[in-house]
């Protein structure tokens, strides 16, 4: 039993099987018992109709388990030959203030030069240290519980996929699920025959209020190039936190830049972070100066 939990990952196998049940749960209940899609199917033979929400079906999960089985961003094991401490010589979650002279004339200097204390690795600019995955992560956003994995810079995109499609497809199967309800005179015979409805609507609309919301906040991520962790632990982030200005964003390049590199599959090179955000910053002390 125990060399089985060391090499099955019990949770991810539970949290992705539980999707899995609700998502073919409430398919299940809207083929097999009286609604549009069951009507669609068997009697008058709108097979297109089927066809397109069988899909959406699958293109949700298949955009579910590639943001899964996609490497968010690993930072690869490459220990620190030699580290010499100095300001940077931590991890972001390191709270400790510095003196900085001069901060709102000069361009904070060697800002990526931070070595995690857990991988002993020097952290590439905008990586964090996961510590549910207990690695450190390029671009992290968060660990997302309900995929039980990280979403950073190589997986970002296809969770954003994951969101959009899965809210589609909520809506419809909301419109499918409100209109299968049979209707009796009394509550006790309508809450026997509708019970399954009611679960699946029960289901339908938590999801369609987490993912919305999720969706859009991760959209509006995209669009400015920002990530929840630098958003959220802004005040902790040494690259961040010693900006002259707190409401600076170093990453953001215009929207339609931002916009190509999120969702048109653009990668960049760890080091390129590094040059954008040396010249946001420079741009911005110049301006103000």
């Amino acid at each position: 039993m125990k060399c089985l939990t060391e090499f099955i990952p019990w949770k991810k196998v539970i949290v992705r099987a539980t999707h899995l049940l609700l998502v073919f749960g409430v398919v299940a209940s809207l083929v097999f018992q009286p609604s549009d899609l069951r009507t669609a199917l068997y009697e008058t033979s709108k097979y297109s109709y089927c066809i397109a929400y069988g899909l959406l079906v699958y293109v949700s999960l298949f955009f579910y388990f590639m943001t899964c089985y996609t490497d968010p961003g690993y930072v690869p094991y490459k220990r620190v030959p030699n580290w010499t401490g100095g300001m940077n010589s931590t991890s972001d979650d390191d709270d400790e203030e510095e003196d900085i002279s001069e901060q709102n004339t000069k361009v904070p200097r060697d800002s990526h030069l931070r070595k995690c204390l857990l991988c002993n690795i020097e952290q590439p600019l905008r990586s964090h240290h996961c510590d549910f995955c207990n690695r450190c992560v390029l671009k992290y956003d968060h660990h997302c519980p309900y995929l039980e994995t990280c979403i950073g810079e190589h997986n970002h995109r296809y969770f954003w996929y994951f969101l959009l499609t899965t809210d589609i497809l909520i809506v419809w199967s909301i419109m499918l699920c409100s209109r299968s309800f049979v209707p009796f005179s009394d509550w006790s015979s309508w809450l026997h025959m509708n019970k399954f409805r009611l679960f699946s609507m029960h289901v339908l609309i938590i999801s369609l209020c987490a993912t919305t919301i999720l969706f859009c906040i991760h959209s509006f991520f995209a669009l400015t190039n920002s990530t929840t962790w630098e958003r959220v632990s802004r005040h902790r982030i040494t690259y961040l936190n010693r900006l002259p200005d707190e409401d600076l964003n170093p990453f953001h390049q215009g929207y339609c830049h931002n916009f190509f590199y999120t969702f048109l599959c653009h990668r960049v090179k760890e080091q390129q972070w590094d040059i954008v955000y040396k010249k946001r910053v420079e741009e911005h002390v110049t301006l103000n100066m």
